[in-house]
Parts: C-alpha cells; structure tokens; sequence
C-alpha cells in the first residue's frame, strides 16, 4: 500500500505539470476573445485587408469576381416577403433607392424596438426583426441585404468602427438604377444621407469624403433624411452626423451579399449548433464569411496596426494552444503509461 502511495505522490506533480502547460496557453488564447468587443475585433482582422480606392468604385454589371455573391436560390418566404414589399414601391421606382425605403420602413414595423442581437439565420432574425423588436445593426444589414437580394437589388454592407476596427456599427448600400449610382441606407438607424442642395441622395463614399474631407457640419453639404422619424436613435441631426464622422475613419466594405449561401452553408449549420464563435470560424474556414476591405482614404493608421496586432496576437496564441496541446498532452500520456499508473 506504502509503494502504490509513494507512487501517486511521484504521478501527481508530472500530471499537474502537463495539464498546467496545456492550459495556459488555452487560458490566454480564451482572453484574447474575450469580451465580446475583443472578438469582433480578432474577426476582423482575420479577414481584413487594405483595398485600393478602385476597389470600391464599381458598377453591378462590374461586379469583382472575387465578391462573394449567392449562387443558390432565393429561398422561397424571402421570395414572398421581396414581391409583397415590391407592390408597395412608386410604380417605376422599385429598382432602387424607393424600394430600400419600404424594406427599411418594413423592418421597424414591430410596436417597439426592444434591441439585443439576434445572430441567427436571415429568416430567423427576419422574425425576431418584425415580430418582436430584436435585433443590432449587423441583423438589420443581414436581413435587409436577404430582402433586397431577393428582390432584384444589387447591395453592399459597409461598417464604421470607433477603436481599432472593432466595434462599430453597419449600415448598407442599394444601387439606384435610375440614378445610376450607389445609395447609402442605414435600415438600423433609420436614415439616410442627401446633398443638403440638391436633396440627391448620397452614397457610403460621397458622405465619407464630405465628413472627413469636407468638414460635414456644413449642412449644404450634408443633410439627413429620416426613413421612420419615430425610430431615428439620436436626440439631433448633428449628433447623428458627429457619430458618423468618427467612425468614418475606420470604414470598410464586407466583400459579399451572400446571404442565402453562408445559411445554406453545411459548415455554418455545424458550427451554429455549438456556438456563434465556432460558426464563424468555420465560416471563414470554408470560405463563406466575406472578407473585409479597409477603404484607404482617410483611414486611421493607428487604429489599423491595432487590428492586425490584435489578430496576430490571437494567431500566436493559437499556435501555442496547439503546440503546447502537443507537448504536454504527450507529456501526460507517457506519465500515465508508466506501470501501476493511478492518479485516483
């Protein structure tokens, strides 16, 4: 009995060690996704890169082949959902700018919006949108991309951030056939940008060049026009373009609408089951999760080296989660296979 005791006293330190070693790294990897804002961040810079200003000037019919787009069908309630709303458009007008109006008026139509994200499929935060007033920007910017993809609309999804692409807030881009040009809609926020002249409606670049560029508190520059005045989030208009403006720095282009495809997606569905980390790990695995374009003008330098520090810190601490899983999982594995091995 003294020998088999003797020889759990020597077991215990080399089994502790191993599960220490195995752990730490674990421990600080778990750190650096942690919070919620920390991890967004790590996203980000796991699928960030600086564009070229080309990279954002480009028609429907100009289309990169590298933006992700759906090639699957539009599944058939969003199909629905697209036609009825296209009824409710000004005749002649349902190619643009007034359709992503009803669409925008329509995701506010719960009572109230009582916020929390929904972070689910489109047609799962469709629901908890309309029915019962869920929802943070990137589900409004899900679904609405969902609708208007659905309906015949060419869309992009951009996002402001305000610490080192981290978090921020997301808004989208119609383009307006009979203009001819690209339309700023934010559907969360309940507005849109307009020439403070001419009222010709804006696009995510034109008001990013009269903010920083322009000094955007001109108002004959810049004005805004509210989608559903009740659900407009700021106390006044200035206020509203203060907080545009220092998230313009920080502005991006997610490079994809593929909606449909990332749900239909067997890896995402996968990941889903176990958690929204997990999800978009194999999203991106995969090759689903668009890829983020920094826009390069006015952009913040400071704020993009953070990014990229953030998401090298995290590659580091996942290769050392892996070797140090490795080394002391192999450490652990001779200790226990030593003869009379028993640590209970």
């Amino acid at each position: 009995m003294r020998g088999h005791a003797g020889m759990r006293g020597r077991l215990w330190p080399g089994v502790c060690a191993a599960l220490l070693g195995m752990a730490i790294p674990l421990l600080w990897q778990y750190t650096l996704d942690t919070p919620g804002e920390e991890a967004v961040k790590v996203r980000n810079g796991l699928v960030a890169q600086i564009g070229e200003p080309a990279d954002f000037d480009w028609l429907p019919n100009e289309t990169p082949a590298t933006f992700l787009l759906d090639r699957g069908p539009v599944p058939v309630e969003f199909a629905r959902i697209a036609a009825h709303l296209s009824e409710s458009a000004e005749p002649g007008h349902a190619g643009g700018l007034d359709l992503a109006l009803v669409i925008s008026r329509h995701l506010m139509s719960a009572p109230h919006h009582v916020g929390g994200p929904v972070q689910a499929s489109a047609a799962v935060a469709y629901k908890g949108i309309t029915r019962h007033g869920h929802g943070y920007c990137a589900d409004f910017t899900q679904v609405f991309t969902a609708i208007a993809t659905a309906a015949g609309l060419s869309v992009r999804t951009w996002g402001i951030s305000f610490e080192a692409f981290g978090a921020g807030h997301a808004f989208n881009e119609v383009f307006d056939k009979a203009r001819h040009k690209w339309v700023l809609v934010d559907s969360f926020h309940s507005l849109y940008f307009v020439d403070g002249m001419t009222q010709e409606p804006l696009s995510v670049l034109e008001v990013h060049k009269r903010l920083l560029a322009l000094g955007g508190a001109d108002t004959g520059l810049l004005a805004i026009r509210r989608i559903v005045p009740d659900r407009f989030p700021f106390r006044s208009d200035a206020l509203a373009l203060d907080y545009y403006r220092r998230g313009m720095p920080q502005l991006a282009l997610a490079w994809g609408s593929n909606v449909f495809d990332y749900d239909r997606s067997t890896a995402v569905r996968l990941g889903a089951r176990v958690s929204r980390h997990l999800e978009r790990a194999l999203a991106i695995a995969s090759g689903v999760y668009p890829k983020l374009r920094i826009y390069p003008i006015g952009v913040s330098e400071r704020d993009v080296q953070a990014l990229f520090r953030a998401r090298n810190r995290f590659l580091i601490a996942v290769a050392a989660s892996g070797l140090a899983l490795l080394t002391f999982g192999w450490q652990l594995a001779v200790v226990l296979r030593r003869p009379n091995a028993r640590v209970s």
